[in-house]
């Protein structure tokens, strides 16, 4: 919000009907304000008091009241005066841009941008009610609006580099990346050692595929502000887009120091270092996910071509014996539901798991499930009561190196005659390794071998293009599994 104010412009401090305050009353009002700017807060209010106890219609009183109420922290008290000083004096733009700030600050972004409206009804020229409309209109979500209301502060006030930054971000939320380009350009313009709008517009260059610049915005970022910890994260996924391993690994050794991320940032850093550790950790696939949440299924079936849960379902069906129908399914990292709708056909009751809550919500909003649950998959299956006859993990174990964990709480979760159906990516030789990628790869003599240690048996298996990595198939394997 810019709370910049303007001077509350009254006729000498008049009453509602015209007739002047008592003139002790206004020499309350002046004590108060001297000491009201001398910090002296408790005493200016009990001179602000005295004023208005002699002159009920005292307006700048009850302005100045409101300011120091607010100043202290104690908003609906500023409300309280400021809406008597805008019953009073309704015609002050000032008064009703004041109470505009308050409405925000107590969270009332509608009554927020009902006064900031009246306040360009009266002054039209006022860049500040309008640069704080689209800022409540942005809190509600309107960013339509939002972007009318910051075009027309832009216009008043064209040099202010927080109105340009702020129309980039409205449009940026709108899906309006080109404008939100120019936005953030003409912010840069003004403020070029403002790391936030560099930063800013990183993003915007990558969401439209400019590389190139995405990483030079982050790069000028990081030199104006070395311990920009969102900024190296970034940069790292670029550099690593564009085979910059070893500037991609400096990136997240800055994380680690930053202690920014650094949980996410010591895996990606043993996996571009070769170090095989047992397990992704939670923080980081959630993070992940909850970053491809909103395009995520298109990006995936698009641009990855990812036809998994389709071919884990013809094998599944493709011999003679074995149900080919089931009571109950669990989907293990369930993700935006794609399992779910594959396999609704010929399952009964569907449950799904997931450590990302967009992505839950992604999959909730297709209403293919019975039930969903935020949570690992080991503690899910360790804390449920009921067995499931069909177990589906699309692209999971690729998150997990040792397998034992999961596979002995599969065995107890899975009901008697029961499947597991599940994908790994492919590795030569024994055991298995974190890849660069961030992601387990398994040999197939590793998944035979744990799955013999918990009693399964390898009903099929075939190889399969898991998805499309840098135009280039990642190579898999699929499973089906039963006790």
């Amino acid at each position: 919000m810019n709370t910049d104010s303007r001077p509350v412009q009254t006729d000498g401090q008049a009453a509602a009907d015209g007739r002047p305050c008592p003139s002790n009353a206004d020499d309350f009002f002046h004590r108060g304000l001297d000491l009201h700017r001398q910090g002296e807060t408790e005493s200016a209010i009990s001179l602000y008091l005295q004023a208005i106890s002699l002159c009920p219609e005292h307006v700048d009183a009850c302005f100045y009241l409101a300011l120091l109420h607010r100043a202290m922290g104690a908003l609906a008290e500023a409300a309280l005066w400021l809406d008597r000083a805008h019953a009073l004096l309704p015609g002050e733009a000032a008064i009703a841009y004041e109470l505009g700030i308050t409405r925000y600050s107590l969270g009332q972004h509608q009554m927020a941008t009902e006064h900031f409206q009246k306040v360009l009804a009266l002054d039209n020229t006022h860049w500040q009610a309008a640069y704080n409309l689209g800022t409540a209109y942005l809190a509600q979500g309107n960013t339509s609006e939002a972007i009318k209301a910051y075009h027309r502060a832009a216009q008043e006030n064209p040099q202010d580099a927080d109105i340009h930054f702020n129309l980039g971000l409205a449009c940026k939320r709108a899906g309006r990346l080109e404008e939100a380009m120019q936005s953030y350009i003409c912010a840069m313009e003004i403020a070029p050692d403002d790391a936030e709008v560099h930063y800013n517009l990183a993003l915007v260059y990558k969401e439209l595929g400019c590389r190139d610049d995405a990483i030079t915005s982050l790069e000028i970022a990081v030199a104006l502000r070395p311990e920009y910890g969102a900024a190296y994260g970034n940069l790292g996924v670029l550099y690593l887009d564009q085979d910059r391993v070893d500037e991609a690994k400096a990136c997240y050794r800055q994380l680690i120091e930053l202690d920014h991320n650094a949980v996410s940032a010591r895996h990606i850093l043993a996996a571009l270092t070769g170090e095989t550790t047992i397990v992704a950790p939670s923080s980081y696939i959630a993070e992940l996910f909850d970053s491809f949440s909103g395009h995520f299924e298109e990006r995936l079936l698009v641009d990855l071509e990812y036809r998994t849960p389709w071919e884990l379902k013809s094998l599944l069906l493709a011999g003679p014996d074995g149900p080919k129908r089931f009571a109950r399914l669990l989907d293990l990292g369930c993700g935006t539901g794609l399992v779910g709708q594959v396999f609704e056909e010929i399952s009964g009751f569907r449950a799904g798991v997931d450590l990302s809550p967009k992505m839950v919500d992604a999959a909730a909003a297709k209403g293919v499930y019975d039930e969903l649950a935020v949570a690992e998959i080991v503690t899910f299956l360790e804390q449920n009561q009921e067995p499931f006859d069909l177990i589906v993990a699309a692209d999971v174990l690729i998150y997990v190196g040792e397998l034992d964990r999961i596979f002995a709480t599969l065995a107890k979760g899975l009901a008697k005659n029961g499947r597991i159906l599940f994908s790994t990516e492919q590795m030569a030789g024994q055991g298995y390794q974190l890849c660069q990628s961030g992601r387990y790869a398994h040999s197939f003599s590793y998944i035979e071998a744990v799955a013999s240690r918990h009693g399964f048996r390898i009903l099929r298996s075939q190889p399969a293009n898991i998805r499309k990595e840098k135009g280039k198939w990642i190579m898999g394997e699929l499973f089906l599994l039963g006790l």
